[in-house]
């Protein structure tokens, strides 16, 4: 170290020779920051004001953050350095400090030219301390699994914020190091594979009598043993389950086993297995997906997750009971259905023994139809893991209907076509639809699928008009409900009061009555989008019947 550096400025001068030997060692110049210093976030609502980017508090800024990538995202961060604190006990109650607050770090070190100090994380808030440390080089594995096995009591239960990241970081670790799989949409499945591996270790272990046993998604092996052990057991994990759960969750061209690398398997379930993903909050796994989804691959299709703070209001306001069955004809993570199923149990079915009447009344009235392949399958893991209702979750093209004889016929076979389409089959339609002025559904669509709306915002008598997929949506869930059944449909607010709908009232005249609305702030969606919205909540009336012809 130059004393020259450390006379003119200790801290500074401590900084750039670590910067230098660190860049020696391999780090790249974009992975490391220190102008600015990085602001750490003070609590963790902090943490997802700073995901939603907005403005938030700090507890100080780090003198220099090492990355994984060039990103310089919180998603990527490796490692924490600090080089203010004159001593050693210093330095470590600043770097456990800044630790707690970035979940995703991995490691923290501290030198002030003379003494050195790393501090590894284990999750389960305890820390492992290395003095005399020496400094970390690219590709070094900083995980510090518990040295026992953890049970579900050791497993933290991670803020959406935090669980976000944690899905960015693993979605860049198999995009970027993967050897086996290259596609993106097959990198969404894999990972998607081993979640569903974790969702079933946390559904068996979150039960009462399994919480002091190892769970079994978790680092297995030692230090030189590890990677190839923890993958070959995620592997054995993985067949298992797909052999019990094949035709009630997977789709036909996939396969019983996981094309990762072992390498790979080992990165995600380092990342992954700290955490309790499948708790009380369905919302975390939920919100977490749709924003990997959407900034890896889903970005523009116009639909937007619905935070539990709306689906929870929104199913207490429909009143569903046991009596009812229920569809959501474009479900995506399946959070209305999830909670519909939440609710039932809480209400009706509170007790352990009255289990087997909740599953019966899942399996034969929750219905749920998306487009999304990933959706569908997380959907029924998740309705599997909490109770099932998984036996109707179908994926396709809910709004043409005129392609499901050929395209869908899981959807024909379930629910009939477009000449037998079912009739007063639910008693509660529960939905948000894509929307937006660019998507739509092509006027010779409609007409095949025999959808009037579309005939009614025409301005060519007798004729279809192309028309807002949310619109079609409303229609399909006229055409699904029971005379007296109620659709709770979330809708753009313009639809109702621009100029542009006049025709839409008449529509609806003589097929709903408006029986409730909750305002949606335009907040609740503003990761994805700013329209505002409400729930609409609507009753299917009888038609009026037409005059009977007079004999002429």
């Amino acid at each position: 170290m130059a004393d020259g550096d450390i006379a003119l400025k200790p801290e500074e001068g401590v900084r750039q020779t670590i910067i230098r030997e660190l860049a020696r060692m391999g780090w790249r110049q974009d992975q490391l920051l220190w102008k600015p210093e990085w602001p750490i976030p003070n609590a963790p609502h902090d943490l997802t004001k700073r995901e939603r980017g907005q403005k938030y508090n700090i507890c100080g800024t780090a003198d220099l953050v090492a990355f994984a990538d060039d990103s310089q995202k919180p998603h990527a961060i490796q490692v924490i350095f600090e080089f203010k604190a004159p001593d050693i006990e210093a330095g470590k109650d600043q770097l456990t400090r800044y630790l707690s607050s970035e979940p995703l770090a991995k490691m923290g070190f501290w030198t002030n030219g003379s003494e050195t100090l790393a501090i590894y994380k284990r999750h389960s808030a305890d820390w492992v301390e290395i003095k005399g440390a020496k400094l970390p080089a690219p590709g070094d594995d900083l995980t510090q699994p518990p040295d026992e096995p953890p049970t579900w009591n050791d497993l933290k239960e991670p803020g959406e914020a935090e669980l976000s990241a944690v899905l960015r970081r693993i979605v860049a670790t198999v995009v970027a190091g993967d050897s086996r799989v290259n596609r993106r949409e097959e990198q969404l499945r894999e990972i998607l594979h081993l979640v569903l591996v974790k969702l079933e270790s946390d559904a068996v272990y979150s039960r009462s009598t399994n919480r002091d046993t190892p769970v079994d998604f978790r680092i297995y092996g030692d230090n030189l043993s590890k990677i190839t052990l923890t993958a070959h057991r995620m592997r054995e994990l993985f067949q298992d389950y797909f052999t019990r759960q094949r035709t009630r969750i997977f789709h036909p061209d996939d396969r019983a086993e996981l094309l990762l690398s072992d390498e790979t398997i080992y990165a995600v379930v380092a990342e992954l297995w700290p955490y309790r993903i499948l708790g009380d909050d369905i919302e975390i796994l939920s919100k977490a997906f749709q924003i990997f989804r959407t900034s890896a691959l889903k970005s523009g299709e116009g639909q937007y997750l619905t935070p539990l703070r709306i689906i929870r209001p929104a199913i207490m306001a429909l009143e569903i009971t046991s009596q009812d069955k229920v569809i959501d004809p474009a479900c995506g993570t399946g959070g209305f259905l999830i909670e519909a199923l939440r609710q039932v149990s809480a209400r009706e079915f509170p007790e352990e023994a009255e289990a087997w009447t909740l599953v019966k009344w899942a399996n034969d009235n929750l219905y749920g139809i998306d487009k999304d392949d990933i959706g569908v399958k997380l959907t029924r893991a998740e309705m599997v893991a909490m109770r099932d209702g998984s036996t109707h979750v179908l994926m396709g093209d809910a709004v043409r209907v005129n392609q499901w004889p050929t395209k869908y016929s899981k959807l024909a076979d379930e629910l009939g076509s477009k000449e037998t389409f079912i009739h007063e089959g639910f008693s509660v339609v529960v939905t948000n639809p894509p929307f937006g002025e660019d998507l739509k559904v092509s006027a010779s669509d409609c007409r095949d699928a025999g959808y009037t709306i579309s005939r009614a915002a025409s301005k060519k008598p007798g004729k279809h008009a192309d028309l807002e997929i949310g619109l079609v949506y409303l229609e399909l869930a006229y055409r699904l409900l029971r005379v007296g059944g109620r659709v709770g449909i979330i809708l753009p607010e313009t639809y109702f009061f621009s100029k542009k709908y006049s025709w839409l009232p008449t529509w609806l005249q003589t097929r709903f009555k408006l029986r409730g609305m909750l305002n949606i702030p335009m907040e609740a969606f503003e990761e994805f989008c700013r329209a505002k919205t409400n729930f609409y909540i609507f009753e299917k009336i009888e038609q009026p019947k037409k005059p009977a012809r007079k004999d002429k």
